[in-house]
């Protein structure tokens, strides 16, 4: 089928269900092609006929958390302007440099809109004490890795052998170096053109070097610019998902490159491109993950509470959505606002940085995003265990107030780099992996297991996963891989045994531990009794079972003496009806009867009641004459001989309007007057009471 008349749909997999489940759920759909299956998610393409029912079948299976529609997500850089300027996001002093045709003017600004990055640079190293490398993730078109001022500040996989052809950190991606380039699924992160040097235009990697420089381009290295944490050991994690001449990307993609990241332990996203369309897969990625996400609100000059763009409209601890301003605080006609959906604004107007080979001037809340990632790349550096919300919190908190953003984002500023410097007294810092509690219990043929997590740090539980068997730390790939798990939520297995359970949260504290599944090994107990009819002609035995663990599944009972093997076949036994624990059967014959329980998970037992009718040879009563009251009752006992006599009894009275008496001999005086109540066994023995009745 051509590729146009099909349709890509994403897929997230149910905690429960383990990689085979889901694998053939997606082989059992009528003409899907299976694209790629990752872990617990899944790109397949299907008919775009059939794509609406496809979904429906997806999205009402158990097996399934989240599946949608996959689509294209744009840059969201405006402009490819012929000049470029002199950084001015970084220091304004009230007027900027451009380059345009090799002719340098320069333009007016407003003093002292900027982030305050020299302020930073000046007190980094007094600040922070003990500096740790922090890794971006940038999202986006490739990166030029060569580039003098790129090069030294790029990702570098240790776990991979260059040029072995080889996956040596089984992630499942061969040389895997820099990143990788979801859109050519190869590891070459940046196209050259022929001359090695610039960018191939049928495959344009110049966005994403722009981003890059911004957040990282080397300090002081006698070239070009200065990225906004220069000062600081940031690398650049190099996640090409966009590709071709235009540019062009898809959720997909990007919820792959969201995991790898994820799972090879960056620090920061940043997402320099949106959508209108809002993904489950997409928010799902992003929410599992312990990254802080920097995502552009995008330049369609609209409110983004009305017209959402994802990811930025996301509401997540975890996501700052940022938007842009001119070098003089204005927003331009082409920046997206939203009092309650966009977080808060940034340098993006004129933004000269690194492209494939060179330089070059972009705008647009692409440029904008970089600029606040970068300033959380500074405060991700002041130590170990810092968390997204926190981050988040102390960015928005020390913004620099910009007079015209006011109504127009929740924080009415720029982040100012030096004023969150000063305050990262204020950096919550978790040190301690959550705790797991375990409640094991049954449902029927299923064993259940319900985790808890906790998370004593603060940061908050991110994602609990298990695996049967013991496995490493390393095999769930930092919360990536394995089956997920819904804390308080009880999960079926289907088997005892170890299984190993992992748990992390938003600041990177992850552990293991391997719990001991145990069985139900105990078979069911019955407490039997037989009763006789009064004609002696039926016999009822009572069956009294109990299955404290999954539960009582059948009760059956043969005539004989019988094992367990004898009921295998389920068509051996009649079945007995059972009601919480009770039920009985009616049998003609005297003699032995074997009854036979079974629970859910297997493990069954039999036991044998003699059946036997024994006729009582007299009879004795507790009175023989009582003078009762009007209303009075009276407990007439009998006691046959022998004692363990199966005889039923009947009791009658002679006058019921002078006395009364039910079918376990209890009198009730009525009325003035004398009755006889007889006691009769089914051999014929009667036994009688006279009853005087006073008036009262």
């Amino acid at each position: 089928m051509p590729q146009e008349d099909m349709t890509g749909l994403i897929v997230l997999f149910s905690p429960a269900f383990p990689r085979e489940e889901c694998g053939a759920l997606l082989a059992s759909l009528p003409d899907a092609d299976i694209v790629w299956h990752e872990n617990s998610a899944a790109l397949i393409n299907v008919p775009a006929s059939e794509a609406d029912r496809i979904l429906g079948l997806l999205c009402a299976s158990s097996c399934v958390s989240a599946a949608d529609y996959d689509g294209e997500i744009e840059l969201a850089s405006i402009s490819m302007d012929a000049y470029s300027n002199a950084q001015w996001g970084l220091n304004n002093t009230g007027s900027y440099s451009f380059i345009s045709d090799m002719n340098t003017s320069t333009i007016l600004s407003t003093p002292d809109i900027d982030m305050n990055i020299p302020e930073a640079w000046d007190s980094y190293q007094s600040l922070v004490s003990s500096p740790r490398e922090v890794v971006v993730a940038v999202i986006d078109t490739g990166v030029d890795v060569n580039h003098p001022d790129l090069a030294a500040n790029i990702w570098i996989n240790r776990g991979e052998i260059p040029g072995d052809g080889i996956d040596n950190d089984n992630n499942g991606f061969v040389d895997d170096i820099y990143g990788w380039d979801f859109y050519n699924g190869d590891n070459t992160v940046c196209h050259y053109d022929k001359d090695g040097v610039h960018t191939l235009l049928t495959d344009n990697d110049d966005h994403g070097s722009h981003v890059a420089g911004i957040i990282a381009a080397v300090k002081d290295n006698g070239v070009g610019i200065a990225g906004v944490a220069s000062c600081a050991d940031v690398k650049i994690m190099v996640l090409k998902i966009h590709g071709g001449k235009n540019g062009s990307g898809t959720i997909a993609n990007a919820v792959r490159a969201i995991r790898y990241a994820t799972a090879m332990g960056a620090d920061i996203c940043n997402i320099s491109w949106g959508t209108s369309r809002d993904n489950q897969a997409l928010e799902q990625a992003i929410r599992e993950s312990d990254m802080f996400f920097v995502a552009a609100a995008g330049n369609s000059g609209s409110n983004n509470d009305s017209s959402p763009v994802y990811p930025a409209n996301y509401p997540l601890d975890n996501i700052l959505s940022v938007t842009f301003i001119d070098a003089s605080g204005r927003m331009s006609a082409k920046s997206n606002y939203g009092p309650s959906t966009v977080d808060i604004a940034a340098p993006g107007v004129h933004i000269f940085s690194t492209c494939v080979g060179g330089y070059v001037s972009l705008s647009g809340s692409s440029m904008a995003a970089p600029h606040a990632a970068g300033v959380a790349a500074l405060l991700y550096s002041c130590g170990q265990h810092q968390y997204p919300a926190n981050i988040k919190e102390l960015l928005t908190g020390t913004a620099k107030p910009i007079a015209e953003l006011e109504g127009k984002v929740k924080y009415a500023g720029i982040p100012d780099a030096a004023a969150a410097l000063g305050a990262i007294s204020g950096l919550r810092h978790d040190y301690y992996a959550p705790v797991l509690t375990f409640t094991p219990g049954f449902d029927k043929e299923n064993l259940l297991l319900t985790v808890s997590a906790s998370d004593k740090g603060g940061s908050g539980i991110r994602t609990v996963r298990y695996a049967a068997g013991v496995r490493e730390l390393s095999s769930f790939r930092r919360g990536t891989a394995e089956t997920a798990v819904t804390p308080d939520s009880p999960i079926a297995l289907t088997k005892a045994g170890k299984y190993t359970f992992y748990v992390s949260d938003y600041a990177g504290n992850e552990r293991i531990i391997v719990y001991q599944l145990e069985d139900d090994l105990l078979a069911p107990t019955a407490a039997l009794s037989w009763q006789v009819s009064f004609l002696r002609d039926t016999m009822t035995v009572h069956v009294n079972a109990s299955d404290h663990q999954s539960g009582l599944r059948l009760v059956q009972y043969a005539e004989g003496n019988h094992d367990t093997d004898y009921f295998r076949s389920g068509k051996a036994g009649t079945t007995v009806s059972m009601k919480n624990g009770s039920g009985s059967f009616h049998v003609k014959k005297e003699g032995l009867y074997t009854v036979y329980l079974s629970d859910y998970r297997g493990n069954k037992t039999v036991q044998t009641i003699e059946v036997q009718v024994i006729p009582s040879v007299s009879m004795s009563l507790n009175a023989s004459s009582k003078t009762l009251a009007a209303g009075m009752t009276f407990q007439l006992i009998p006691s046959l001989n022998p004692a363990e006599s199966t005889d039923k009894l009947k009791f009658s009275s002679s006058n019921p309007a002078v006395c009364k008496v039910n079918s376990a001999g209890m009198v009730t005086a009525i009325a003035p007057g004398k009755a006889v109540i007889t006691a009769k066994t089914a051999s014929g023995i009667e036994k009688k009471c006279t009853i005087t009745v006073n008036a009262e």
